[in-house]
């Protein structure tokens, strides 16, 4: 009897300790919104838009479109990188045409996987004056992963917006989300990122983020 109350009791005791480090431990991170946050775009460019094979490149390009329009006409502020231009092309068209101030104030690095190992990168990133950033770019297990570590090491918050990137497997894309977890990176869905930045669709801001969300996205399924 007394060994059933002395196991109990240790049991209880355990619970606690449990929840009161847990209690300690997790943090609920605040929201992200169009007046703290950001928009990168990594990479999507002529050659890597090619190599998306680890999931619907179709989706993948809806999703660029509805964060390349949250960036010009929701005003966002949205940055736009590549990387070798004359080797692996210019950014997207549709990122092109839809952003078209952002893409003509692109930064063109000359091959660093880590964006912030560019010193043009890093000091556009400040300039923006935002300390949470979403990123999403290609491939997701080379340049995308890197720089999501430069942000980190940087000190910013981060969030992936995970069906807006690609590789060339998906045990490439889930390896590299996997990783970016235990790192404590936000890995959503592009839907997911509008939102949070608009929780409030019945807003004439969430209004018009909803309109473009249908326009890109669900007009868009199955098709």
């Amino acid at each position: 009897m007394m060994t059933k109350v002395f196991q109990t009791a240790l049991l209880v005791v355990a619970t606690m300790v449990s929840v009161s480090s847990f209690g300690q431990t997790a943090k609920v991170p605040t929201q992200f919104t169009p007046q703290n946050s950001a928009i990168l775009l990594v990479d999507h460019q002529t050659m890597t838009m090619n190599w998306i094979y680890s999931q619907d490149k179709k989706n993948v390009e809806n999703n660029l479109r509805m964060l390349a329009r949250i960036g010009s006409e929701l005003k966002v502020p949205l940055l736009i990188t590549t990387t070798m231009e004359e080797q692996v092309g210019q950014t997207w068209e549709d990122i092109q045409k839809l952003a078209p101030a952002q893409y003509a104030n692109r930064i063109k690095r000359g091959g660093t996987i880590n964006c912030f190992l560019d010193s043009k990168f890093n000091e556009a990133v400040k300039a923006l004056g935002k300390k949470k950033l979403i990123i999403c770019g290609l491939t997701t297990d080379i340049c995308l992963l890197h720089t999501m570590q430069g942000a980190l090491r940087n000190g910013y918050e981060v969030m992936v917006v995970a069906d807006a990137c690609g590789s060339m497997s998906k045990l490439a894309d889930d390896l590299s989300f996997d990783y970016l977890r235990q790192l404590g990176v936000s890995v959503v869905s592009a839907n997911s990122v509008l939102s949070e930045l608009y929780s409030d669709f019945g807003s004439p801001e969430g209004q018009k983020a909803m309109k473009i969300n249908l326009e890109e996205v669900v007009s868009k399924l199955g098709k």
